[in-house]
């Protein structure tokens, strides 16, 4: 579906999808995405918080990390993006090539739409304006 709209995808990304890591949920979901910069987030404005970081902030938050197939469902679907933005998808990482951890990005370049998988190591630093993507919280049902 990706290729016959055009959307390109980069060799991370083909990899993510093709790694034993990389599942689909078994049952469709509904799901709220939540779209935050990294300065929407509560940190100091001279703190570059690191991925890590990130992710533990958002649970405080209420949000949790998207299923991987967030990327390829997310991409299908934000065809009129715009051009030169970016954001990740929050999510756990996969290790491909050369194990190093990755997620899925979204992208819109020069070339057209794009899902990439950029490197996300859990230490590296983000400034205010990288973008993510993250889920909020499905409420447990209580029973009574």
């Amino acid at each position: 579906e990706m290729r016959e709209k055009k959307i390109n995808i980069s060799d991370y990304a083909m990899d993510m999808m093709k790694s034993k890591d990389f599942m689909v949920l078994k049952e469709t979901e509904d799901a709220i995405l939540i779209r935050l910069k990294v300065g929407d987030l509560g940190f100091p404005k001279n703190k570059y918080p690191t991925t890590d970081e990130i992710y533990r902030r958002i649970e405080e938050l209420g949000l949790e990390l998207c299923p991987p197939e967030t990327g390829l469902v997310y991409r299908l679907k934000y065809m009129n993006q715009p051009m030169g933005e970016w954001f990740r998808i929050g999510m756990k990482q996969i290790a491909v090539r050369y194990g190093y951890p990755h997620v899925f990005r979204l992208a819109r370049a020069g070339g057209g739409l794009w899902l990439r998988g950029p490197w996300t190591y859990p230490g590296d630093g983000w400034g205010p304006d990288g973008g993510f993507i993250f889920r909020l919280r499905k409420l447990k049902n209580l029973k009574t």
